[in-house]
């Protein structure tokens, strides 16, 4: 039941926009183990930027 929640709760996740920093820092340990890895502060303002633009405007 605990793994079926935790599906749930990264699907809803990624549908709303809501990067997985977890599953980002399990990744990049595994295929690039000697890469500094963002803190999560780094991550969600990196993911952000992705998103909506450097210049912080709207994206849709």
């Amino acid at each position: 039941m605990k793994d079926i929640w935790k599906t749930v709760r990264l699907t809803t996740s990624l549908m709303v926009g809501v990067p997985d920093y977890d599953n980002y820092v399990a990744r990049q340990r595994k295929n690039n183990p000697n890469a500094p890895v963002m803190t999560k502060l780094q991550f969600q303002d990196y993911c952000s930027k992705r998103r909506c633009g450097s210049s912080g405007g709207r994206c849709c």
